[in-house]
């Protein structure tokens, strides 16, 4: 056997005990040049990432909430949410916009079990975001979580969320939670020989509005059924685009006769949604000789009635 033979052999020999982990050493050589190749061809002068956390970005209008509140809010939020965290419930109620308190929180003690249900246990931390920009509203989502630095422990998870909002008030910035805009008293009556309909306020939250109604039956021997359960759209907020019900079925919306009834309806409509309420349509009044309250309006009702009509109290 010549030299080359043995030579061969030896190679034959050391390829086949060794070929996986050639095969594998050439594979990555290979990947490690497609690679190589591919970062020669990236441009070097790529901008570096930037954060996208932005927190004076509204998530849904994209608007920016002006530089000059942005400080502002930060410190108002700030100082609110460790009066709260700490107990301190006078000082935190005294940073609530007057118009929550009067619509939500009335005293002290009511706000105290809000706080409590909020800030139940342990110390919490939170995290604040612009939600929208509306009219120069600055509606925020803030989420509050416990703060597992401070008490040295993860055990379970607390997680709350609500919008709350920055506005001014008296030159001063306030405060408002559990999602309350507004509430204002729009002044609208309409009448007709029948009845008298006043929106005696409006309460504008994040997610709704609410209008208290008062209904003047002007007849001393008719029954005004503004709404029983027994006609289809009795009662929508029309938004222009669309009619929606309230959130609440309204099954006992009677006047009696020379009497006079307010209801509070409650509409789902979001604040940001660009949507203007323009009238609350009662699309089924019936004016009626009688009425059995038990039975509810019957065909013969119908059938007899004074009047069916619909009437539309414009909103603005």
């Amino acid at each position: 056997m010549n030299y080359y033979t043995k030579f061969r052999l030896k190679v034959m020999d050391f390829w086949k005990k060794n070929k996986k982990r050639i095969l594998i050493c050439l594979i990555v050589f290979l990947v490690v040049i497609i690679i190589n190749n591919i970062l020669k061809r990236i441009p070097k002068d790529l901008p570096a990432p930037s954060l996208t956390y932005k927190p004076h970005v509204a998530v849904i209008t994209d608007t920016e909430v002006p530089k000059k509140y942005q400080k502002p809010i930060e410190n108002l939020v700030e100082t609110y949410f460790n009066y709260c965290n700490n107990g301190e419930y006078q000082n935190a109620y005294d940073l609530i916009s007057n118009e929550c308190k009067q619509a939500n929180y009335p005293t002290l003690d009511i706000f105290k079990k809000y706080v409590d249900y909020v800030f139940q246990g342990k110390k919490k931390v939170y995290t604040l975001q612009s939600y929208s920009v509306v009219n120069n509203v600055y509606v925020y989502d803030i989420k509050i979580t416990d703060d597992f630095m401070a008490n040295g422990t993860s055990d379970g998870y607390y997680y709350y969320d609500e919008k709350i909002v920055l506005l001014q008030e008296n030159d001063e910035l306030k405060l408002s939670i559990g999602q309350f805009i507004n509430k204002d008293n729009p002044n609208i009556a309409v009448e007709d020989d029948y009845m008298k309909i006043e929106i005696l306020d409006r309460t504008v939250e994040y997610e709704k509005e609410t209008y208290r109604v008062k209904v003047t039956n002007k007849t001393d021997d008719k029954y005004i059924i503004v709404a029983d359960g027994k006609q289809s759209n009795e009662i929508q907020l029309n938004l222009g685009v669309r009619k929606d019900e309230p959130e609440e079925y309204i099954d006992s919306f009677i006047v009696n006769p020379g009497g006079f009834r307010i209801e509070e309806l409650t509409f789902t409509k979001f604040f940001d949604n660009g949507l203007t309420a323009q009238g609350i349509n009662f699309g089924a009044v019936r004016i009626l000789n009688s009425y059995d309250h038990k039975v509810g309006t019957t065909q013969e009702n119908l059938d007899n009635a004074v009047k069916l009509y619909s009437a539309e109290v414009p909103l603005n």
